[in-house]
């Protein structure tokens, strides 16, 4: 198959799946709740085969990146059920260690010596501190109950250790590309932020409305940022 129909393929299957994202998010907006849950099963999968059309799987861990925050979606569906809720939460939980293991593999891929050898110390340096000063913000404005400090400590290191190494992907290879898998990580933690802070209260309509929003973003953006590296 040519380059031309292979991107062909890959842009008709974005359409799709932007169509599906508007629909499901409409579906929460209007409280339909039936159409919401077949949805939001099938808004995922179609990312999966935008990716695959346009990389043929190029970097492996991305995919199961995106299986098991599929799996994460279908567990939350019933979020009301804690077994649900934490299976779920481990779910997203292991789809960003993918995402990062994804990340040190293209850190690796595209320079010399290894991924430890493309990291930009300085920037670190200087945006760890307030990273962590931002996150601790974050756990304040979560609230989470006391038994729950450690699974949310957790989940917090990961998104944020995430985020740093997607934003030395975006240094390394400056462009659209990079560009997009770092606005990707930090959907991600603004989708996680507002979903752990209703996990502890009761859900809005407008909090149910951003979670997705985001989430949706921050999957679509890394998985278009993937394509074009």
């Amino acid at each position: 198959m040519c380059y031309t129909t292979i991107m062909k393929t890959m842009w008709i299957l974005f359409a799709i799946f932007a169509l599906a994202s508007v629909f499901h998010v409409f579906t929460i907006a209007l409280k339909k709740e039936r159409l919401r849950r077949i949805s939001k099963c099938i808004v995922v999968p179609l990312l999966l085969a935008v990716y695959m059309a346009g990389t043929g799987g190029r970097y492996f861990f991305a995919i199961p990146a995106l299986v098991l925050g599929w799996i994460g979606d279908v567990l939350l569906l019933r979020i009301e059920k804690k077994t649900h809720l934490m299976l779920g939460l481990v779910s997203f939980l292991l789809g960003h260690l993918f995402y990062i293991i994804t990340f040190i593999n293209i850190l690796g891929h595209f320079g010399s010596g290894g991924a430890a050898a493309n990291i930009n110390i300085p920037s670190l340096v200087i945006f760890v501190p307030p990273t962590i000063v931002l996150a601790m913000v974050v756990f304040r404005l979560i609230k989470p109950i006391k038994e729950m400090f450690a699974p949310v400590i957790m989940y917090m290191t990961v998104l944020v250790a995430m985020s740093l190494i997607g934003f030395q992907v975006f240094l390394f290879t400056p462009g659209i590309a990079g560009l997009l898998i770092l606005s990707g990580c930090f959907n991600f933690i603004v989708s996680d932020t507002i979903l752990a802070y209703y996990t502890f209260r009761k859900l809005k309509l407008l909090g149910a409305v951003l979670i997705m929003v985001y989430y949706i973003l921050a999957q679509a953006e890394i998985v278009m940022g993937l394509i074009f590296l």
